[in-house]
């Protein structure tokens, strides 16, 4: 099943949307490009009881928890009351049943108990104070929990080429994170940090770079984008083969709460 095809369920797609994204998947590259690091990284966590997705957005991430752990409750908490509405009708209707959506701040995630493992993708640049944000997970965290963390890199880089990265995102404090500074933050927030890899790299950055170009990161441009997205899939697919161990335009982090 293509990653994130459960979207095909979104009330008011046409019959037309629903059968590219049942094909397709998610047609969102850069959340493509996340997912391809962020979930092979549980294979290195004990199956947790309790998971929490914070920020959870469309919920995709949150869903791809839920069935690779059938058996651990799997918590989407976002702001968006609209969407999560939507994302509880999807994982009703695709009958996943250990899944739920709240609408509430994720700073306030300890509110709700304690956690085997927290998501965290794309949320801490949108943070004015990123060190409280991580103690706060790792509050929320149960000892021995992992905390799984995604942030963009602070520079964008294709083939040697860097500049700075986007701060037109709405809600970016900040372009991002080195990975020195990545690790140090996470470490002052009071977790061990396992590992911590670059993805977006050179090939990938540069079909998201299409991809915004197309979108600006809004939905714009929906029928042309439909038609070159396969292309920037397989495209960014391909790239993915190779992970450098020196640059890339996003880190993924993997840490955890010291027994």
């Amino acid at each position: 099943m293509p990653f994130g095809s459960e979207i095909a369920l979104t009330p008011g797609l046409s019959p037309a949307e629903r059968l590219y994204v049942r094909i397709l998947g998610a047609p969102i590259l850069g959340l493509r490009v996340r997912a391809r690091t962020i979930l092979p990284l549980l294979d290195q966590i004990p199956v947790p009881k309790r998971i929490a997705d914070a920020g959870c957005g469309r919920g995709m991430i949150t869903l791809a928890c839920a069935r690779r752990f059938p058996s651990s409750e799997v918590i989407g908490v976002d702001l968006d009351e609209g969407q999560n509405r939507i994302n509880h009708q999807i994982a009703e209707k695709s009958g996943i049943k250990n899944i739920c959506y709240l609408t509430m701040d994720a700073m306030k995630l300890p509110e709700i108990g304690r956690f085997d493992l927290i998501i965290s993708t794309d949320m801490l640049e949108h943070l004015e104070d990123d060190l409280g944000g991580v103690r706060t997970f790792r509050k929320a965290l149960e000892p021995g929990g992992h905390l799984l963390i995604h942030v963009p890199h602070l520079t964008r880089n294709i083939l040697g080429w860097r500049r700075s990265n986007w701060m037109d995102i709405e809600g970016h404090v900040r372009p991002g994170y080195t990975k020195d500074g990545l690790t140090r933050l996470l470490k002052e927030g009071g977790v061990c940090v396992k590992t911590c890899v670059y993805n977006y790299n050179s090939i990938e950055t540069l079909a998201n770079d299409m991809s915004k170009l197309i979108t600006g990161a809004k939905e714009r441009n929906k029928g042309f984008y439909a038609m070159v997205f396969p292309l920037l899939l397989f495209f960014s697919y391909i790239g993915s083969f190779y992970r450098s161990q020196k640059d890339g335009s996003g880190l993924v982090a993997l840490a955890v709460k010291e027994a």
